[in-house]
């Protein structure tokens, strides 16, 4: 019989900080619908090697892989103007 995929837990945080988090969200969405890291990697054109990097939260991981697993598992990455934080000047316009 073969390995089941077991889900993860999506990460509590409100915010995607730092690469680990940004990884367990990669990990619980391919977990979620019960994906085999190799064939994650295969649908994102990506190593299985690189997969495992980004999901274990390696900063090291191309920005150009991080896509293409977002992409593959239709994870959207947005940007939400918060009202509470000051507005930054920009000094180039």
């Amino acid at each position: 019989m073969a390995k089941q995929v077991i889900p993860t837990e999506m990460p509590n945080e409100s915010w995607i900080t730092e690469p680990a988090i940004l990884g367990a969200v990669i990990k619980a969405k391919r977990t979620a619908i019960r994906m085999k890291l190799s064939d994650c990697a295969t649908l994102c054109g990506i190593g299985i090697n690189t997969l495992s990097r980004i999901e274990n939260g390696n900063p090291n991981s191309t920005l150009g892989a991080v896509f293409s697993v977002l992409n593959g598992l239709g994870i959207k990455l947005s940007t939400l103007e918060q009202i509470d934080k000051p507005s930054i000047k920009n000094d180039w316009v």
